[in-house]
């Protein structure tokens, strides 16, 4: 993008703590947003904004949130009037970012955005860095850390688990649980300071059976929190699954069923897939990087073994493993290291589906004693077994429940999605643990609340100002340029 400014222009905006951007997408479209923030957006508005309201006599008079009609100028041009649009004056500190701001409505479209940008950057204002915007809001007090971090969620939440939990957590859902938790401790803490200060006094209550009862209440809040972290990171990032079995067992039918689309060929050749094939659906609950594998079996074909290996790698990577059983056929010895496979990766801590596929057509040939409850369906008629809903839904059910979506309050906020948030509660979690073996071990209060210092600092780095300023930075970078 090229902007017309003139070289003293230049030098005023990079010295300027005013920012601005096109806060909508790029593109065409109804309508944009360029956003100025800042001390000067106020003094930019009156540059290149002139309303057509009777009410108002300048743009200074112009009251706080409220919408108003006029021209949109280009001072660098003599004035030109650039379109016409809807001017929102936000006045610090009730705005998005707590300082004074401008937002400008216009046409949509690349260049009268663009130019209406250009117009806000020659009247003195700088363009925004990306997430600068969000930033400046945490710096300012408007939002917290796990706040912001979940505006960027926000923005690329693709189903609606992922925007219910991203939603309560910009609007402060795990920041007040976190600061619950934290008042908490620095309330033990200060009863300590007591103790110690004045030894001899009865000032405080707080015995050490009373301290440990309150930590261990505080243990299980954050070992909750912890644990979260686990269904926070799929809701957020999505699930890699790997679909694996034998030759022609329906395995890329079952791809194409679940992601309502024809993606793999489907044949009666036993051996078709030899390469992976990738699907990423939306269930509603999670989002899907499905990958259909080669089916595994003992082969003397060079290229069929490759993808053989290629199908055992891709299950290293992936935290959720179908496993899919032909009903039509009797199980054989390459049924029986599908399931030696499933029986070690869940032992590795990983989920596994058994599908028992074309339960369409009769067959007494299936073992009875699964260790996993199986799901009994037909893939290519998106059937499934006594059921009066479809195999898509019923396999989206059965996801669920494994993974005990329905036992999480998904609107409260109360979530870890970032590795950065389940590192501070992880270490916060060992701290509290830590006094409490020490209370145990018949330490004072001031030994063990060397510990709580330490789980203080670790919720402080997890949702305030305390964090690096690196840390800030590598959260807002990977941000869109205009929020």
């Amino acid at each position: 993008m090229r902007f017309n400014i003139k070289e003293d222009d230049y030098i005023s905006m990079i010295n300027s703590d005013t920012i601005t951007a096109i806060a909508t997408p790029r593109g065409t479209g109804g309508i944009a947003i360029i956003r100025i923030s800042g001390p000067l957006a106020f003094e930019i508005g009156e540059k290149i904004f002139r309303h057509k309201t009777k009410k108002y006599k300048s743009f200074a008079d112009i009251s706080p949130n409220a919408a108003v009609f006029g021209d949109i100028i280009d001072i660098s041009k003599d004035g030109r009037v650039i379109d016409e649009g809807i001017a929102v004056k936000f006045k610090a500190p009730n705005s998005y970012t707590g300082e004074d701001t401008v937002e400008i409505s216009c046409h949509g479209g690349i260049y009268i955005a663009n130019s209406v940008l250009t117009a806000a950057v020659n009247a003195g204002a700088r363009l925004a860095e990306p997430g600068e915007f969000t930033k400046t809001a945490y710096l300012n007090g408007k939002i917290s850390l796990t706040g912001a971090e979940a505006v960027g969620r926000l923005i690329c939440a693709v189903n609606e688990t992922g925007a219910r939990v991203a939603s309560a957590q910009s609007k402060g859902g795990l920041s007040r649980k976190i600061s619950e938790i934290s008042d908490n401790i620095k309330n033990i803490i200060s009863e300590i300071y007591v103790f110690i200060d004045y030894p001899g006094e009865d000032l405080t209550d707080m015995t050490p059976d009373i301290m440990l009862e309150k930590l261990i209440l505080i243990k299980n809040q954050l070992e909750y929190l912890k644990q979260t972290y686990s269904i926070g990171r799929i809701i957020s990032d999505g699930l890699n699954c790997a679909i694996i079995g034998k030759p022609n067992s329906g395995k890329s039918t079952l791809l194409n069923m679940l992601s309502q689309n024809n993606i793999a060929i489907v044949h009666d050749t036993p051996g078709t897939t030899r390469d992976i094939v990738y699907s990423r659906i939306n269930t509603g609950g999670f989002v899907l990087n499905l990958f259909d594998t080669a089916g595994i079996r003992t082969s003397h074909d060079e290229i069929e073994n490759i993808g053989i290996e290629k199908a055992l790698s891709k299950i290293e990577e992936c935290g959720l493993i179908i496993g899919v059983f032909d009903m039509s056929v009797n199980f054989n010895q390459d049924d029986y290291n599908i399931l030696e496979i499933l029986n070690r990766e869940k032992e590795n801590g990983k989920k596994i589906i058994v599908v028992l596929n074309k339960c369409d057509i009769n067959s007494n040939s299936i073992p009875q004693d699964f260790a996993i409850t199986p799901l009994i369906i037909s893939a290519k008629n998106n059937i499934a077994l006594n059921s009066d809903i479809s195999a898509r839904d019923a396999f989206i059910k059965y996801l669920e429940d494994i993974y005990k979506l329905g036992g999480y309050d998904l609107d409260s906020g109360e979530i870890l999605t970032e590795e950065r948030q389940y590192f501070e509660i992880y270490s916060a979690c060992e701290n509290i643990t830590s006094a409490i073996t020490a209370l145990k071990n018949g330490f004072t209060q001031d030994i063990a609340g060397l510990d709580l210092e330490l789980a203080a600092k670790n919720l402080d780095r997890c949702d305030s100002k305390s964090v690096s300023e690196d840390i800030v930075n590598r959260i807002f970078k990977n941000f869109c340029i205009g929020k």
